[in-house]
């Protein structure tokens, strides 16, 4: 039987955006299937870079990116990934387009979800009245539901969420990771999700990341809170509080 290949991995990555500074170096790390794995740093630590090289937006200065076994610069059935960028609000926030066409552009595939299916898939209430609404009139938390429609309307195999927990409320957050521990289960969905929500993360996550410009910490959570470990990755001390549901 054949090794089954990871879904993500990179060896010793090194990226930068300006020449002799790096964003991220010696990263190194791989998602197998079915796993949903949190990056967790502070803001400006690497968390969207890396993201971003696994969707091929930047290239590594050294090392490799692999998506579903293949370099990433050689990869072309991008449908097998649905991305949330972060801020992705702001980049739609004029565009004089309705959900629905929003919605129906981000369709690639034919097994791909029809807008309303995709909208009652993240939550959205009586999905039909909204089809007709501009993007750039709804409140933020619909917005994100929008943004995570359109990043699961091609029924991806993997799912890039960077901070998708902005403009959501507690109901939003708890309804979030319920969808992703469901579609892991039934479509076999693996998941990368950039956060710095420590409080979020202490009651859902498994194994976590953590980058401050390089891979300083990859394990389970429960090995990671209260250790010295996250004071270095931020720089100062941090305190988890865990949420009962």
């Amino acid at each position: 039987m054949n090794a089954v290949k990871n879904v993500v991995s990179f060896e010793d990555v090194a990226i930068s955006y300006v020449r002799g500074v790096h964003a991220v170096s010696n990263v190194s790390f791989s998602l197998g299937e079915r796993e949903v794995v949190f990056l967790l740093g502070p803001n400006g630590g690497g968390k969207s870079t890396i993201l971003k090289a696994i969707v091929g937006l930047v290239r590594p200065e050294r090392g490799v990116v692999r998506v579903f076994g293949q370099d990433v610069r050689r990869f072309k059935e991008w449908w097998r990934i649905g991305y949330l960028p972060q801020n992705a609000v702001s980049y739609f926030e004029r565009m004089p387009i309705s959900v629905g066409e929003f919605l129906h552009a981000s369709k690639v595939v034919e097994r791909g979800f029809e807008p309303e299916e995709a909208l009652e898939l993240v939550g959205v209430e009586n999905p039909s009245r909204i089809l007709g609404q501009s993007i750039n009139g709804l409140s933020g938390g619909n917005f994100q539901k929008i943004l995570l429609a359109a990043s699961l309307i091609n029924r991806p195999e993997l799912l890039l969420l960077d901070e998708p927990t902005v403009y959501l409320d507690q109901g939003g957050v708890v309804a979030l990771i319920g969808l992703l521990g469901r579609l892991r289960d039934e479509w076999g969905l693996s998941a990368i999700i950039a956060t710095h929500d420590i409080a979020a993360l202490s009651t859902v996550a498994s194994r976590v990341i953590c980058v401050n410009r390089g891979a300083l910490f990859d394990g389970d959570i429960s090995d990671l809170v209260g250790s010295e470990q996250l004071c270095n990755i931020y720089g100062f001390h941090v305190y988890l509080v865990r949420h009962g549901h």
